[in-house]
């Protein structure tokens, strides 16, 4: 909370510096009133940024807390299971990113399954900068030799493999960036 009104104060003084500046253009006005003048937008940015944050964080949460309630009353599977559903290439990356979701959604691995959505079950694409930081950036820095910078987006992906795929696909280019958003 703290954080939040250290940003949203900081983020008022530039609304509250322009509407200053601005009332010094305003003849016969009381350095009151000039206060005034730069304090209502001031006062309506920080309002908002309150507003607008919470909001994102009630939004994030609830959809963190669908998502593991409905993976916790999913059936098990074992990595044996896991890995037995479609032929793959590298399971050592599909283990990772298995154990990366789960972790990031603060569940056993065992209640990921293979089959799983990630738009639909999952719905990555309303938790997208933070599943990326979380499971995406992860998997490609544990295998790259030297860090690099990448372009990744997870908006046409549907499952963990076409994930695994993309992610490979990044390793494998040496340069680091991919990028798959929509047309």
């Amino acid at each position: 909370m703290r954080f939040l009104l250290i940003f949203s104060g900081l983020l008022a003084v530039v609304p509250f510096v322009i509407g200053f500046v601005a009332s010094l253009f305003i003849p016969d006005v009381t350095w009151f009133e000039r206060l005034g003048v730069a304090a209502v937008p001031a006062f309506c940015t920080f309002f908002a940024a309150i507003l607008l944050f919470s909001r994102d964080s009630a939004r994030y949460s609830a959809t963190i807390k669908k998502v593991r309630d409905n993976l916790l009353v999913s059936w098990d599977s074992t990595d044996e299971q896991f890995l037995s559903a479609r032929p793959c290439e590298d399971t050592s990356l599909l283990l990772e990113l298995r154990g990366t979701i789960a972790q990031f959604f603060d569940v056993p691995a065992c209640k990921v399954a293979r089959d799983v959505d990630l738009i639909s079950d999952l719905h990555v694409d309303q938790l997208e900068p933070t599943f990326q930081f979380a499971v995406v950036r992860p998997a490609i820095a544990s295998r790259q030799k030297e860090p690099q910078s990448f372009e990744f987006s997870t908006t046409n992906f549907h499952s963990i493999d076409e994930l695994a795929i993309a992610i490979r696909e990044v390793l494998d280019r040496g340069e680091g960036t991919i990028q798959t958003e929509e047309s």
